[in-house]
């Protein structure tokens, strides 16, 4: 979420029954949930599997009593049945800190977090990051990487590690801020994208200009510009991105010298707006990707996935993750070692709370129909 704050009420729809799932059945649960009180609203999660086989999901956590926003993360050692109560990991008051994502290689893992000023004032936005090299079981002091932008959100896409061993991870800025005038609110910011890259998870360098204008915006809320970057590479070296834009499709571009440059950015074949989608390369299979996304160009709602054979050029039709008529957005996936896959979201509660929901899921599930 670009301001790191919560949107407003959502309109009640009629509930929709989930597509009914063929070979095999679906399984939904939830990582956390809204406890009414110190853990109000679980926002934006990730979910990376950890070099045990285990599940780690990352996420933001606000509550009545504590003003600023944190970073939570949760385990599960049943293929996402159960998870851990949520632990604490980054606090920085009276800064908020908020939208994480992770990088996983073998037993490490990476969370990075944005920290903004509580209230946020869209004028600077710095990344901490925190290391764990045991799966979890302990981590390292928060440190501030060196972004050379000065409002950097749109990093909540997990990274990823390249075939030649380069970490690779999307990032968004404003471009108001970056000429010492800071937007008033999300919808007057003007954001563009590019990509850091890393040989040791530790520092990362900054390549590349993603932007594109909104003309046809749908609603004046909605951000202009290119954010919330997130990736996959495929068989041949090439590298897709899908972006959030705020007019009726997501965009894409895509790189052929490991994000060095990129490819005009031009509308995707999903359809959405102002929302991230969340991509997944399916392993063992050389250009098949997994993607969840919000489809509907005026509201959060439905959450669908889709299946891509050629790298992002053509999709299945969309299966139905969640559809209540209220906000089910911020996706990640990751798969199970046995090939299952495994999304995460947040889901507004019908009180006001938000809860981190799953899903897990087939190959075939996705193309049965």
């Amino acid at each position: 979420m670009i301001r790191l704050t919560p949107h407003g009420p959502w309109k009640a729809l009629a509930l929709i029954a989930f597509a009914a799932a063929s070979i095999p059945a679906q399984e939904f649960g939830t990582v956390a949930k809204s406890d009414g009180g110190s853990l109000l609203r679980c926002t934006i999660p990730q979910v990376g599997r950890l070099g045990d086989g285990r599940l780690f999901a990352v996420f933001g956590g606000t509550s009545k009593e504590v003003k600023h926003g944190r970073i939570f993360g949760a385990f599960s050692s049943d293929g996402a049945k159960t998870w851990s109560k949520p632990r604490l990991l980054v606090e920085d008051p009276p800064f908020t800190t908020g939208d994480p994502n992770m990088l996983v290689d073998g037993n490490t893992v990476w969370v990075f977090a944005t920290r903004v000023k509580t209230p946020n004032d869209i004028k600077k936005a710095s990344t901490l990051m925190i290391k764990s090299v045991d799966n979890g079981a302990t981590w390292s002091q928060p440190k501030e990487l060196f972004i050379p932008r000065q409002y950097t959100p749109g990093k909540q896409h997990n990274g990823i590690k390249l075939r030649d061993g380069t970490y690779a991870m999307g990032i968004s800025w404003d471009l108001w801020a970056e000429k010492n005038m800071n937007a008033r609110t999300e919808g007057e910011m003007d954001l563009a994208s590019g990509l850091l890259l890393s040989t040791d998870g530790d520092n990362w360098t900054l390549h590349g200009e993603l932007h594109a204008p909104v003309h046809d915006k749908v609603r004046p809320g909605h951000t202009n510009g290119l954010a919330e970057p997130s990736i996959v590479q495929l068989e041949n070296g090439e590298i897709y991105m899908v972006l959030r834009h705020g007019s009726t499709h997501h965009y894409e571009a895509r790189s052929k010298d490991g994000g060095l440059t990129w490819s005009k950015p031009r509308p995707s074949s999903l359809t959405g707006s102002n929302t991230p989608t969340a991509l997944w390369r399916l392993e063992g299979q050389a250009n098949e990707i997994v993607a969840v996304w919000n489809s509907n160009p005026l509201q959060r709602w439905p959450l669908v996935t889709a299946l891509s054979k050629d790298g992002g050029r053509t999709w299945s039709k969309p299966r139905m993750l969640s559809n209540l008529g209220r906000q089910a957005s911020y996706p990640g996936l990751t798969q199970l070692r046995d090939g299952t896959i495994v999304a995460v979201w947040q889901e507004a509660t019908e009180d006001g709370g938000r809860d981190i929901r799953y899903a897990k899921f087939t190959r075939e599930w996705l193309v049965s129909y």
